[in-house]
């Protein structure tokens, strides 16, 4: 099954971590939706999620995983106790549009901001996929929690 991450699940030692088998497909763009944080964390962070946003485009990866992984992937995203929902999106890639499934905050709240470690995470992630110069500095220019919060 296709699925496009966006956020921390860009960087492959985190699936590694995660233990989800998986196959680097492309890279993607999606259209109309803007990276945020807006997803409480448990440690009052701000995690990634994508919001409708009309003209703006976030851009992440398209792996190829199997089911049982993406089950997998369910449990750690906490889609049964209603932190994400799978959902289906059309990507723009180089290999033309791609339909995968995606994770979206149930929950959202504004003003979070991402811990430093974790935005770290998601740059690194887009900077091993080579994603565009424009979206690297997108990513860097969020502000972080402070640390001891």
């Amino acid at each position: 099954m296709l699925y496009f991450a966006y956020g921390a699940n860009m960087n492959t030692e985190i699936l590694k971590e995660r233990r989800v088998s998986f196959e680097k497909v492309c890279r993607g763009k999606v259209r109309n939706l803007r990276l945020v944080f807006d997803k409480p964390g448990e440690d009052g962070s701000g995690m990634a999620n994508l919001q409708d946003h009309k003209g703006s485009v976030a851009e992440g990866v398209v792996y190829d995983v199997p089911e049982a992984s993406l089950a997998n992937l369910d449990v750690y995203q906490g889609v049964d106790r209603g932190h994400y929902r799978r959902h289906a999106l059309v990507v723009q890639t180089s290999k033309g549009e791609l339909e995968c499934v995606v994770y979206r905050a149930a929950k959202f709240r504004t003003g979070l901001k991402p811990a430093p470690e974790y935005l770290q995470a998601i740059i690194r992630g887009a900077e091993e996929h080579k994603l565009s110069s424009e979206y690297l500095v997108f990513l860097k220019s969020f502000n972080t929690m402070p640390a001891g919060d």
